[in-house]
């Protein structure tokens, strides 16, 4: 039986998620070139991950980097890769309590106008807000970002800076935005990937391959879900 520091192992498995079966056809071994090329920004004149980029980063060499790709990232090294391609567990943590804050903010807006103009009306929140997602050039990587429909030229730049428009979808108030956006993460969860080497002002946090299976911005408009994906944590160990 062979050494487990040496049996290739998957590079979907990741401690935060539940849904294996999802990470696996997302982050299957013949991905990693994709992947790495992805969260580190370091792409070949062929679109493929450049070996000598990610062998800095990693600590191993080109051929070793080459190796991974074509059998597999050893389990030994799994977790340093993870921490490099994928978002960390905080960031996660964080979306939820986000979506589930945002989800009460709808709520109260319906439910207690007066109040809801005092704690947010100042801020715009209450304005109607866009949800954009953005492809990032030169990487086959999309990712969230959100600005006030009511915007000027300034903004509307910064919206898709570091890339172009794919999509935009106009929400009745920042939080219906950002239940929006967290809705849309949650779906898209096994193809996240974390941006490293860019200088991206914003997004580099939300970014997923552009590969991922999503549904339109403006279906998200509809109904919104009253479930949140569940974690580790969740389940009894």
């Amino acid at each position: 039986m062979p050494d487990a520091i040496d049996t290739p192992a998957p590079l979907w498995f990741t401690p935060e998620s539940a849904d294996v079966d999802a990470l696996e056809q997302a982050w299957g071994a013949h991905k990693l070139s994709k992947i790495m090329g992805a969260a580190l920004g370091s792409f070949n004149r062929l679109g493929h991950v450049d070996a000598g980029t990610a062998s800095e980063t990693f600590g191993v060499s080109e051929g070793t980097i080459r190796r991974w790709i074509r059998d597999g990232v050893p389990a030994s090294r799994l977790e340093r890769v993870i921490s490099l391609v994928r978002p960390p567990q905080g960031a996660f943590d964080q979306e939820r309590k986000d979506l589930v804050y945002a989800r009460g903010a709808v709520t109260k807006i319906t439910t207690d106008p007066e109040n809801a103009v005092a704690l947010w009306g100042y801020k715009g929140y209450l304005e109607q807000w866009d949800l954009a997602i953005i492809k990032i050039k030169g990487m086959p990587v999309l990712t969230v970002r959100m600005a006030r429909t009511d915007r000027d030229r300034a903004a509307d730049k910064r919206l898709v800076a570091g890339g172009e428009l794919v999509e935009r979808s106009t929400f009745p108030s920042y939080w219906a935005a950002i239940v929006a956006r967290s809705e849309l993460l949650e779906d898209v969860y096994p193809y996240r990937v974390q941006l490293r080497n860019t200088k991206l002002a914003s997004g580099a946090g939300k970014a997923f391959l552009d590969e991922a299976p999503r549904k339109p911005l403006r279906s998200y408009r509809k109904r919104a879900r009253t479930g949140i994906r569940k974690t580790t944590a969740d389940y009894p160990s």
